[in-house]
């Protein structure tokens, strides 16, 4: 389960008289093993922070989040990033890679980090391109020289390759046609049939129905 406990969160803007910006003031949720919990809310209100602050990229000024019954906040940066590795899924708006790494390469990745052998690692990521209809002729290219839609396939398979209870997901349906969509869909409905806990941003109304999220409103849940 992840738990989000009196979670307060302000950014300071040292280029405008280090002005205080209250995002998130008192807010509460919790997602169950396998429950996929969709955010709400217009542009700018900090869907994306939450996201962060449960991956642990943002420090959060009050409250706690729990996951596998260790407090976010408290954690150093090297508990941090072995937390990442054992249990944490993410899946960013925007694929970030080095230039002139294959796609193969960026997907087998994470489980080589985690000490997985090629061989599986290959055969995993090799499932996963088929599966998102990826070309195999883009294979051993770099994904910076995608279409905006394939990159977004490949960020994906590097978020899904592992088996992890949680999977954070920031508008992961964006850029694809429907057809894609669909099998994206599928894949984040097999995560959560595993158990998997997943939040997510969804902008399509689509795939919130097809996903039968439970939304989180956070015009209601945070107090300005």
């Amino acid at each position: 389960m992840i738990e989000v406990k009196k979670v307060n969160k302000s950014f300071t803007l040292f280029n405008q008289n280090n002005a205080k910006i209250t995002v998130f003031k008192n807010l509460n949720f919790e997602v169950n093993p396998g429950e996929i919990v969709a955010l709400k809310g217009p542009s700018g209100i900090g869907k994306s922070s939450i996201l962060k602050m449960i991956y642990g990229s943002y420090i959060i000024d009050k409250g706690a989040i729990i996951i596998n019954n260790k407090n976010i906040a408290t954690l150093s940066a090297q508990e941090i990033l072995k937390l990442r590795k054992t249990s944490i899924g993410y899946v960013s708006q925007f694929l970030k890679v080095i230039p002139r790494i294959s796609a193969l390469d960026v997907i087998m990745e994470p489980l080589l980090n985690s000490g997985d052998n090629k061989n599986n690692a290959y055969k995993k990521s090799i499932k996963l391109l088929k599966d998102l209809n990826i070309e195999k002729n883009l294979w051993h290219l770099s994904p910076l020289t995608f279409s905006g839609g394939e990159q977004q396939r490949i960020n994906i398979a590097r978020g899904f390759i592992k088996d992890l209870p949680y999977l954070l997901l920031d508008e992961p349906t964006a850029s694809l046609d429907s057809r894609n969509r669909d099998i994206i869909i599928n894949l984040i409905k097999a995560k959560s049939n595993r158990g998997v806990s997943i939040i997510g941003i969804f902008h399509d109304e689509y795939s919130r129905k097809k996903l039968n999220v439970r939304e989180i409103d956070l015009n209601i849940e945070t107090k300005h």
